[in-house]
């Protein structure tokens, strides 16, 4: 019988390290491969309601780094041999088993020190949810960018590094955002 791997520890969890050319060289455990700074291939969804709002969840108050900030909620890595996509799908089920519309790829992060060594493949999804959710927060480009501004420490790092890098929010919708009357 498999294991279930939803819910492997780093420990257990394998990821495929990067060479420079972001070519798989070698596959170690994830907490290795972060002990060492080693890229490795990780994965972003992005998800949105049908206003445009990204979705934040809740770290959970017993998450070794930064617990209770808000996150992203379908980042993690991907598994050796998966395809980016399927890791992005498995991931953004494990939150909303329901309501994900199509998924289609929007940008990239290369590894570094402000994405703990992951080279991020980005994804889009709408998301079909509750806006009564309490770990749930569903928020514009001018919302996070205000509460990021006043508020960083509400958020994991990746989160205001994201959208610093401008990958959270579509070039159209940040245009739209920027018109004057």
């Amino acid at each position: 019988m498999e294991t279930d791997r939803k819910h492997q520890s780093p420990e257990t969890e394998m990821v495929e390290v990067l060479d420079r050319e972001g070519k798989p060289l070698a596959v170690l455990s994830a907490t290795e491969a972060h002990r060492q700074s080693l890229p490795h291939r990780a994965v972003l969804a992005l998800l949105f309601d049908q206003g445009g709002r990204l979705a934040l969840t809740r770290r959970a108050l017993t998450e070794p780094l930064y617990p209770g900030r808000w996150e992203l909620p379908a980042r993690g890595h991907i598994r050796p041999g998966e395809a980016a996509s399927d890791a992005a799908r498995r991931l953004a089920e494990r939150r909303f088993p329901q309501g994900l519309g199509a998924l289609t790829p929007h940008s990239s992060l290369k590894a570094g020190e402000d994405t703990d060594f992951e080279a991020l493949s980005v994804f889009r999804c709408p998301l079909r949810c509750d806006e009564n959710d309490e770990e749930l927060l569903l928020v514009s480009r001018e919302e996070l960018s205000a509460l990021a501004d006043e508020h960083r420490e509400l958020f994991a790092p990746w989160v205001v590094y994201a959208l610093k890098e401008g990958v959270l929010f579509p070039e159209k919708e940040r245009e739209v955002g920027t018109q004057k009357s």
